[in-house]
């Protein structure tokens, strides 16, 4: 169970904010929430506990380049298997023409 109070996603409006009727926002989702709703248990996969003196667009600018960095490293992953694929190919059809021109 997560809250938004203690998540670092979450960004307590200012005391003098016009609109009273909200308490702040929750970065992530872009829902604003009322005092009440704040440290509700609620189900969230995106739940990022609350570093100390960080403010919540640095946990935001984080989590993106962690995640960019997640995406990165399995696309070069991918790209390098084939990649490997295409020089066992080529070393393969390579091998293939040398035979015919030797045994043919």
């Amino acid at each position: 169970m997560s809250r938004c109070g203690r998540c670092g996603f979450w960004s307590k409006y200012p005391d003098n904010h016009p609109e009273k009727k909200y308490a702040g926002v929750r970065i992530w989702y872009q829902i604003r929430l009322i005092d009440s709703e704040v440290w509700e248990d609620r189900e969230c996969d995106s739940f990022f506990e609350r570093i100390p003196g960080f403010h919540p667009m640095d946990h935001f600018d984080y989590t993106v380049k962690r995640d960019n960095l997640g995406e990165a490293y399995t696309a070069a992953k991918f790209s390098k298997g084939l990649a490997w694929f295409g020089v066992a190919t080529s070393l393969v059809s390579l091998a293939l023409s040398v035979w015919g021109r030797v045994h043919g």
